[in-house]
């Protein structure tokens, strides 16, 4: 299941350490038994600790996807009390890719429902990018039937941490309360509302679907990503 992003030009953590995980999980397999029954005992008692170590993992791997899962389907009401904030990606040079594609679908179907509520499009320009992510989903979302006047753009950030931030000077600038409902894949909610929360925001979620084959890797490096903010703040 890690094998076939590579075929969209997806390689990242998660593709690497899903092979990692994929590797050890089928040799844990295969020689747990032999070594429990043939080696010495020394052997024995280093190989428990690498099992040790490996459910520790595994545990908390469980742990953090079940929060994101629980936070990908916190919906929000739908009574205009909040902002719609769209989370840049990558940008093509024929439009928006597949991913963002995915989000602006969903922030479209939650703004033609929530006709009262407006809409921030945040992610600035990337070096490999012809125009900024703001703008991409602008035009998309224009394209798309929502009204240019309720949509602003942000298009400066380089993070989910600084979509938010920045995001934030523009509703306070406007005198709009911090409820807002972050637009993302689902497996990347639960980073970004922690994120948000750390600024102030009340926050729900608006969940775009992911691409089935690309869930496995993103999902995965999402696990690294939440560690490292819980380690390094952001």
């Amino acid at each position: 299941m890690f094998i076939i992003p590579l075929f969209s030009g997806t390689l990242n953590t998660g593709s690497y350490f899903g092979f990692v995980i994929g590797g050890v999980t089928v040799l844990l397999g295969i020689f747990t038994p032999k070594l429990f029954s043939n080696a010495k005992k020394a052997v024995r008692y280093i190989f428990r600790a690498v099992l040790i170590i490996y459910g520790v993992l595994a545990v908390y791997a469980i742990t953090l996807s079940a929060f994101m899962i629980a936070n990908m389907n916190d919906a929000p009401e739908k009574d205009g009390s909040r902002t719609v904030i769209v989370l840049g990606c990558q940008v093509r040079r024929d439009g928006p890719s597949l991913m963002l594609r995915r989000r602006l679908d969903a922030a479209c179907s939650y703004l033609s429902t929530d006709t009262k509520a407006d809409c921030i499009v945040s992610g600035g320009k990337g070096d490999n990018e012809h125009i900024s992510e703001a703008e991409a989903m602008y035009e998309a979302l224009v394209n798309d039937g929502i009204s240019e006047s309720r949509i602003s753009k942000e298009d400066k950030s380089s993070s989910t941490y600084e979509n938010l931030l920045f995001s934030k000077q523009i509703l306070e600038d406007s005198g709009k309360p911090l409820r807002i409902a972050i637009v993302t894949d689902g497996f990347h909610q639960w980073r970004a509302r922690l994120q948000a929360e750390s600024l102030g925001y009340d926050v729900k979620c608006v969940s775009a679907a992911t691409p089935w084959y690309l869930v496995p890797v993103y999902w995965v490096r999402e696990w690294f990503a939440l560690s490292y903010l819980f380690v390094f703040g952001v």
